[in-house]
């Protein structure tokens, strides 16, 4: 098939600064390519006045972190036109006054136009035309399956909200759309709920790398705490991801020989470190930076426990990567990860930001025996071997295909 992706954000080799965009979408374009299908990337990100891009940096680095907020960089004011992993790319900048706004009926037949003049000189015909995002993709996605009348999807990523349904005219686009999306099971139901949807959304996963579902171990052996305890923590360093209750949570339980590991960067990391040398916990929460993804596996696969207690967490890819090496995993309760995790069964959940209620699943697992922790590893691990790339993009087509309305 010839598959059309439109998407708010996808990596660029232009990008700059710690507040990266999300790469789910460039995993499954990079599967489908090797499933045999021809893949074009429509990358259709916000941009600003000029004046916009003259706020400091520190500035917008302090709203990023409270807002969660991608806030592009100059450069992603410039049309793009490439190759990569046999995808081709485009990036078709839209301008935007303020953040936040929607785009006018006008500002989005403008952008359908010009995205299928791309194809038109290219000569391809989209079969599928596959929406990430609430805005612009539901109305984009819309306008150009009804063009071509190709098949079509769009996944939310807890953008479907009251709000944006009327600001982004969700209701009305979505008639055009064969199969709606959600990121979560609890993302799910809330959208059928707030669309009048006779059907409940598919959910669309992500995976973790093939190889490293091939490599890693199918046997959990290593919750001996006899040694010390080795935590972790991997994500973005923003407010919502509340790493300074993991901190003083750890702290708060801690014994002599047990490390927290951080990995990541982003706008609160100085505040963090701080943090930590007001509590004397310099020796016991080690800060690594961003490093390579290889790498992050291989600490996940040393460490033991991986606490990740966001507010407004959509899925998280980070928590199939932790269970595949066997980690025990203390996720969100209530957000994007419900339906994987079952509590005290194969991991943990917490409500988000919650210091009271982790500091009790931490002692909880450590006065469990070392079988009892090493069963709830393996049933992780049991979990996450079916959660590759591939396994997971084959399933995200083939609901795409079986949910047309």
């Amino acid at each position: 098939m010839n598959i059309l992706i439109l998407t708010q954000l996808y990596p660029q080799p232009d990008d700059v600064g710690d507040n990266k965009p999300t790469r789910t979408v460039e995993y499954f374009a990079k599967e489908w390519v090797a499933l045999g299908h021809k893949v074009i990337v429509a990358h259709c990100p916000s941009k600003f006045p000029l004046l916009f891009y003259l706020i400091p940096p520190q500035i917008k680095n302090k709203l990023a972190g409270t807002t969660s907020n991608i806030f592009p960089s100059l450069n992603s004011r410039r049309k793009i036109d490439r190759d990569e992993f046999g995808i081709k790319i485009y990036r078709f900048p839209m301008l935007k006054m303020l953040p936040g706004n929607g785009y006018s009926k006008r500002i989005m037949k403008l952008q359908a136009k010009e995205i299928s003049e791309r194809l038109d000189k290219e000569k391809i015909t989209p079969d599928l035309v596959v929406g990430h995002f609430a805005n612009p993709c539901t109305e984009l996605t819309a306008i150009l399956a009804l063009q071509y009348k190709a098949k079509s999807s769009i996944v939310f990523h807890h953008d479907c909200t009251e709000t944006n349904i009327k600001k982004y005219r969700i209701k009305k686009n979505i008639e055009a759309i064969g199969a709606i999306g959600a990121r979560s099971a609890i993302e799910a139901k809330q959208i059928q709920d707030r669309l009048n949807l006779n059907k409940t959304p598919f959910i669309c996963y992500s995976g973790v790398p093939n190889d490293s579902v091939k490599a890693a171990a199918r046997t959990c052996d290593k919750h001996d705490f006899s040694g010390g305890i080795r935590y972790i923590f991997v994500g973005s360093l923003i407010r919502r991801k509340h790493l300074d209750v993991v901190i003083r949570a750890f702290l708060n339980t801690a014994n002599n020989n047990d490390v927290l590991t951080v990995i990541g960067g982003g706008p609160e990391e100085q505040g963090l470190k701080r943090l930590v040398t007001e509590l004397n916990g310099t020796e016991k929460v080690i800060f690594e930076g961003r490093i390579p993804r290889h790498e992050v596996l291989k600490k996940m696969k040393d460490a033991q426990i991986f606490t990740l207690i966001s507010s407004s967490e959509t899925y998280g890819m980070v928590y199939i990567e932790a269970m595949l090496q066997g980690c025990i995993t203390i996720a969100s309760k209530g957000e994007g990860f419900d339906g994987i995790i079952q509590d005290g069964i194969n991991g943990f959940l917490c409500q988000p930001g919650n210091q009271e209620e982790l500091e009790g699943i931490y002692k909880r697992i450590k006065n469990m025996s070392s079988a009892g922790r090493n069963a709830i590893g393996q049933a992780a691990l049991d979990i996450a071997i079916h959660f590759s790339e591939r396994e997971v993009a084959e399933k995200y087509i083939n609901d795409i295909l079986t949910n047309q309305r």
